[in-house]
């Protein structure tokens, strides 16, 4: 897996929102909220690899 640096930059609702998901137990912490929302989107909008077969 490739790793990439990224920046977000949200505004307050964003905040609350992503902090009530995390208080309501979908993740652990912010990040591993952010990590999860960034691979799932890329599966869903990004070309996949093709496995070797």
């Amino acid at each position: 897996m490739t790793m990439t640096k990224i920046k977000l930059r949200l505004n307050q609702q964003q905040l609350e929102l992503i902090d009530n998901t995390v208080r309501s137990g979908e993740s652990n912490s912010r990040k591993d909220l952010i990590r999860r929302a960034l691979r799932e989107f890329a599966k869903a909008n990004l070309p996949q690899p093709e496995k070797n077969q």
